[in-house]
């Protein structure tokens, strides 16, 4: 995109309806008389007294404890340079965006205009009172580091200037995985830096807590090398002396010679590849310098293949992204309520990321950067910025951190650390907070399932988290050869059963004569039996119809019937149920609500109906729901006699009789069911607010509904989950998600965890 394009875009993107970036949106109703004597006078002067009378309360009775400020000067403002407090405001609002787009931290923005460190100093402490945190921005070197150390000092809430330790923070995340692959010790390698401005320095001072021998770096400024000899001579302040080396005095050049690491934290351009060559093999190359860093990639392989390069762009691997810090530190800091935001705190936080850089990757992360394949080494030594994950990781390790080394309000006896990142997991949508629990149960009692597309490499990666998260016992069908290059590929190492159906004895011997009997008198020879077998669609379901699983998962790769039907006819419906029912668990605005049925019954007859009116409210009720079922038409409750629903009248009369205990009402419109105004029109109903669970008239319909609530709303599926078979199995989607398949595994795992418990009642 040429700039002058990029600059087009850019100023409409900001002056589009309405102006900038960062709102305000209230969280508590205000729609009444009474809302607003609740929300200010009369009723706000009961909080105002509770917080004068302990002012621990302000955290309960007011948004403080989620509430940051973003404050800059604007005398640094990257790229930018000293353009002083009001055209910073763009910057800070963006930041702002990105606290709340990551984190989920609320933020105000504030531009003082003040480059005095102590106007400066005193304006933020005059408006602390309002936050729960300080995040400090753009404020030029040296009076940054004055000016932070002060705020830390003398304020009991978390103050960071994001400029100095941001990429401190991340780029040691970086630097340990980097040696990690190029198998160096980090007390060996010899570190060059240059740049000393904030970033460079507190980058040095945090590499140095890593591990790296303060004799063994060399920084440089837009002079040279920062020697002694220098310092002696007063050309560095005391922020730079810190670094100052005994050595003789030279440019970049001279300073790369045999090193293994590069930070370049400076101007584009300034390393050419002949500095680059004369480095140690197998460098480490950070290239920071935005936009354009000091040596791209390119310029490295074309004078060495051994090196690893990052850079702070993402159009290259190995990102170096503030935004991998900052809202996840805050976030950690804000729920333990830390008095400060120490060394230890930003460790975690970098041993957090170099952690989760080892993790698989999952698919949504991947699909975000074109459905590239990411896993551990020299092209990605740290998470991507869209991985959700980073939240769970890195805030919990801070939050931990703080608590352990006593600046959190919370005690450690109060902190759960589990507890905590499930509640860190639930701001990442409630499917996740739902899938959690389940998860955890799942762990409890480790099932054993079956994936019949074990070749597959969303299987695969799935199969590894259900291992590493102790989910269940994956058990993959395919050819070893290809399940172990796939691994091979992917970066993954994990032990698994791994059949391969052709030569496994079980499929002439037992399970053919299983199969035999079972299918015989529909025309299915012995020899019928055995050649079926050979397709893992069919091996499968016979492995939990036999025992040898617990639960079938599949789909990914074959249509929804081919997974469906072998299930059918090997494992079979339950006595005790009428029909098999496919339904999907979805969350919307924030809703949880069950729809079905969107995959097996084309037009139920009103038994049938019935049926899947109860098996659906069953599955809410295992999710923790207590069901309000609406049977939903064209029409509400037969407005016409040319307009009577008599199935859906007679298969909720039907339901009423089986189920007496179940809130169910309808023939109604699906607004009648969701919306509470339209329902005071219709006072007989049996429930009122939102319905969750929507039964659909026939299977277009729901299939229609919910694939339009998933493409046109957001709403998040999971499913279908199939409901009635005489043993646990579950049909995945085409193009599924890791994740998704993840959370059918626990759904699975669960759903057999319960079968084994009513065979030992039975």
């Amino acid at each position: 995109m040429s700039n002058k394009r990029l600059r087009e875009d850019a100023l409409n993107y900001h002056s589009s309806d309405p102006p900038g970036k960062v709102t305000v949106v209230p969280t508590k109703p205000h729609g009444t008389q009474r809302d607003l004597s609740l929300a200010y006078s009369p009723g706000v002067a009961y909080p105002c007294e509770e917080i004068r009378d302990n002012p621990d309360d302000v955290y309960r009775y007011t948004s403080k404890g989620n509430l940051v400020a973003v404050i800059s000067n604007g005398t640094a403002v990257l790229g930018l340079g000293d353009i002083g407090a009001l055209a910073s405001k763009p910057v800070m609002e963006g930041k702002g965006l990105l606290f709340k787009a990551f984190a989920d931290i609320d933020v105000f923005d504030i531009e003082v205009d003040r480059t005095d460190v102590d106007q400066f100093v005193e304006a933020v402490k005059a408006i602390a009172p309002t936050f729960g945190g300080i995040n400090l921005e753009d404020i030029g070197a040296p009076e940054c580091f004055e000016i932070e150390r002060r705020l830390v000092e003398e304020l009991d809430i978390p103050v960071m200037h994001d400029d100095q330790h941001g990429t401190a923070i991340i780029s040691g995340a970086a630097l340990l995985n980097g040696l990690e692959v190029v198998n160096k010790q980090i007390g060996d390698v010899n570190v060059v830096i240059l740049g000393a401005g904030a970033s460079a320095i507190s980058c040095a001072k945090h590499y140095v807590r890593l591990g790296v021998k303060r004799e063994n770096l060399i920084m440089l400024d837009s002079k040279g090398i920062m020697t002694s000899n220098r310092m002696s001579n007063g050309e560095l302040n005391e922020y730079k002396s810190e670094f100052a080396r005994d050595i003789d005095e030279g440019g970049i050049g001279d300073a790369l010679k045999g090193a293994d690491v590069f930070l370049g934290l400076s101007k584009g351009g300034l390393v050419a590849p002949e500095m680059v060559k004369a480095m140690a093999e197998r460098p480490l190359i950070f290239a920071l310098a935005n936009p354009d860093p000091e040596i791209t990639p390119e310029q490295v392989a074309s004078v060495r293949d051994d090196a690893i390069v990052a850079t702070g762009r993402s159009d290259y691997p190995n990102q170096i992204n503030n935004v991998l810090g900052f809202p996840y530190i805050f976030r950690g800091a804000l729920d333990v309520r830390a008095s400060e935001i120490t060394e230890n705190m930003k460790m975690a936080a970098t041993k957090a990321l170099a952690q989760l850089a080892k993790e698989p990757v999952p698919d949504d992360v991947a699909s975000a950067y074109g459905g590239e394949q990411m896993s551990f080494g020299p092209e990605y030594l740290i998470p991507k910025p869209f991985d959700a994950r980073v939240l769970i990781w890195e805030a919990s390790a801070v939050a931990e951190a703080a608590v352990n080394e006593g600046v959190a309000r919370v005690s450690k006896k109060e902190f759960d650390l589990n507890a905590y990142r499930e509640k860190l997991e639930s701001r990442l949508g409630l499917t996740r907070s739902i899938m959690r629990r389940v998860i955890n149960q799942a762990k409890s009692d480790q099932k054993k399932i079956v994936f019949c597309e074990g070749e597959d490499p969303t299987i695969v990666k799935a199969a590894s988290q259900c291992i590493s998260e102790r989910i269940c016992v994956p058990i993959l069908l395919g050819q070893k050869k290809r399940i172990e290059a796939v691994k091979e590929e992917l970066g993954l190492e994990f032990d698994c059963e791994i059949i391969d159906v052709r030569y496994d004895p079980r499929r002439r011997e037992g399970y053919a004569e299983e199969l035999h009997q079972l299918r015989g008198r529909r025309g299915m020879t012995k020899e019928d039996a055995v050649r079926q077998l050979r397709s893992t669609t069919f091996f499968a379901p016979m492995m939990v119809r036999m025992g040898d699983a617990d639960g079938y998962l599949g789909g990914v790769s074959h249509q929804y019937p081919d997974i469906v039907k072998p299930c059918l006819q090997v494992i079979g419906p339950d006595p005790n149920s009428h029909r098999i029912v496919g339904m999907y668990m979805m969350t919307v605005n924030g809703q949880l609500m069950f729809i079905g049925d969107a995959t097996i019954n084309i037009y139920p007859d009103a038994r049938t109906l019935a049926e899947i009116a109860i098996q659906t409210a069953k599955v809410a009720k295992r999710f923790g729901v207590k069901p309000k079922v609406a049977m939903l038409s064209f029409s509400n409750f037969g407005t016409s006699a040319e307009m009577r629903t008599d199935r859906i009248e007679e298969a909720i009369e039907i339901v009423r009789e089986i189920e007496p205990d179940l809130v169910i009402d309808g023939p109604m419109q699906a607004d009648t069911a969701l919306v509470p105004d339209i329902q005071q029109d219709y006072p007989f109903m049996s429930f009122d607010g939102p319905a969750n669970v929507l039964i659909c008239p026939n299977l277009a319909s729901a299939n229609i509904a919910y694939k339009l609530l998933q493409r046109v709303a957001g709403a998040e599926m999971t499913g279908p989950i199939l409901e009635g078979l005489s043993r646990p199995a579950h049909v995945l989607q085409r193009r599924d998600s890791s994740r998704d398949v993840v959370h059918m595994a626990a759904i699975c795992a669960v759903d057999a965890q319960r079968a084994a418990k009513q065979r030992l009642i039975d």
